[in-house]
């Protein structure tokens, strides 16, 4: 192989140290995250096809808000990352304060949107006879009434978790959450099944363990950046001073409303996708809950490396290392699609067995099996569209990533499932290919946006004076 072209793709041993650094604390986290979710799954599955169908609906719903607390804190994330590169420190804890704050605002928003129109949002994922539509719909509002409790919680540890990694301390996160698994994995067992004299609770018990590992992994997120003031920047007398500058508040809201917009309109869109496929009825919702929970898995390490393409790239770019970036993102792009290749053939390996751990039928068992086979293939399609992704937004580019990630949603993979579903006799998993297949597309547009560098943007030497 030419040696020009593996020094252009491969980088050195620095190099991959450096990724690693950063990746591996996320990627564990995301992996321990994922595979404890997993778990509850199963355990949520041993009590039926009916409450998996309930808590994988209110899933959804939550698998939005959970993207929308990412979206509003990924804007001030960008500057975040560049300060820390810069140095700034003053700027790095102002755009902290911005993150938090608007976290925990744009939490109460959907908790009010949770609380008010629920059952509505619910009613749009169940199909089916009226006795097995009221069974599903009993067990999502249960489910629903204590997950909303953990909102707070979860939206004040992203804004902390968050900040902790472009400071390079991923590794307090990710011992956060691998402590919010392990209580949730145990409580699970206990509060569901009715183990140690607990009362036996149900998907009730599943939320009710999820919702006190929220509180534990904030806990350890604050306490943690509290405590060590002499380790972060921006807990150290974090609300003293003067407030953000105007300059610098116009920055970054500008910025962060199309990442918070994108994050929201693309979650929402994922959810409509689901709730196209499920109006083929309640089997179909089952097998895509088993599907997605093994997708999330297995995806883990490979979408990682995207959030680390967003942290390195940006702290070169707010350093002013421009070359140095483009050639770092090429090649952590090349890493990205490589691993996504290798664990989607793992992935298409295990498609078969895995559904064999749930107490459902052998048709959503056969089905979610085909649909795993599906999501295999489109893998290292769907790794390139997100690294991609986190380049533009490296640059704080964040207009073009609204265009590219969620209007494409709603604009091509929406419409082309809405017309496969209603408009054509094929089976859903076909449907389910041939949609997810037009992220090829979305692939061509983002390697033609990275080659031309119109990403390539430094954001730490903006006017962002604090007065």
């Amino acid at each position: 192989m030419d040696r020009s072209f593996i020094q252009k793709w491969i980088g050195d041993r620095a190099f991959y140290r450096r990724v690693l650094a950063v990746t591996l604390p996320i990627m564990l986290q995301n992996v321990v995250t994922n595979f404890v979710n997993l778990l509850d799954n199963i355990m949520v599955g041993q009590t039926g096809t009916a409450s998996m169908s309930g808590v994988a609906v209110v899933g959804q719903l939550f698998f939005i808000f959970n993207l929308v607390i990412f979206g509003t804190v990924s804007g001030p994330g960008i500057f975040c990352a560049q300060f820390w590169g810069a140095g700034d420190e003053r700027s790095f804890k102002a755009a902290f304060r911005y993150k938090l704050a608007t976290a925990v605002v744009m939490c109460l928003a959907c908790m009010s949107a949770f609380l008010l129109l629920g059952e509505r949002l619910i009613a749009l994922y169940i199909t089916g006879g009226a006795e097995e539509t009221a069974s599903v719909m009993g067990y999502a509002k249960g489910y629903l009434a204590i997950m909303l409790w953990g909102m707070v919680p979860f939206a004040v540890s992203t804004a902390y978790a968050t900040t902790l990694r472009e400071a390079d301390r991923g590794l307090v996160p990710m011992i956060a959450s691998w402590l919010a698994v392990a209580v949730n994995l145990a409580l699970n067992w206990v509060l569901i099944f009715g183990h140690l004299g607990a009362p036996a609770m149900g998907v009730r018990g599943a939320a009710l363990a999820t919702v006190i590992a929220r509180f534990a992994e904030m806990g350890v997120n604050v306490l943690w950046s509290h405590r060590n003031r002499d380790k972060v920047l921006f807990t150290r007398r974090m609300l003293e001073g003067a407030p953000m500058g105007r300059a610098m508040f116009w920055d970054i809201t500008r910025r962060s409303l199309p990442l918070t917009a994108n994050e929201a309109l693309w979650c929402v869109g994922t959810a409509a996708l689901t709730q196209i496929y499920s109006t083929r009825g309640i089997t179909v919702m089952a097998a895509l809950n088993i599907a997605y929970v093994l997708y999330d898995v297995f995806t883990a390490v490979a979408f990682s490396l995207g959030s680390a393409i967003g942290i390195i790239v940006g702290q070169e770019l707010g350093a002013g290392r421009t070359e140095q970036a483009v050639d770092t993102d090429r090649k952590m792009l090349a890493l990205e699609v490589g691993i996504a290749m290798a664990i989607g053939l793992v992935m298409a390996g295990a498609a078969w067995l895995f559904p064999r751990f749930y107490n459902t039928s052998e048709d959503v068992r056969a089905l979610a099996a085909r649909l795993i086979c599906v999501m295999a293939v489109i893998l290292p399609f769907e790794c390139l569209a997100n690294g991609c992704y986190f380049t533009m937004r490296s640059g704080g580019r964040t207009v073009v990533t609204f265009l590219f990630d969620s209007c494409f949603t709603w604009a091509v993979n929406v419409p082309a499932a809405w017309l496969l579903a209603h408009r054509t006799g094929l089976a859903v998993v076909a449907v389910y290919a041939l949609s997810a297949a037009t992220v090829l597309i979305k692939d061509a547009v983002g390697l033609v946006l990275v080659h031309k560098r119109y990403w390539v943007n430094t954001l730490s030497g903006v006017e962002r004076r604090i007065a």
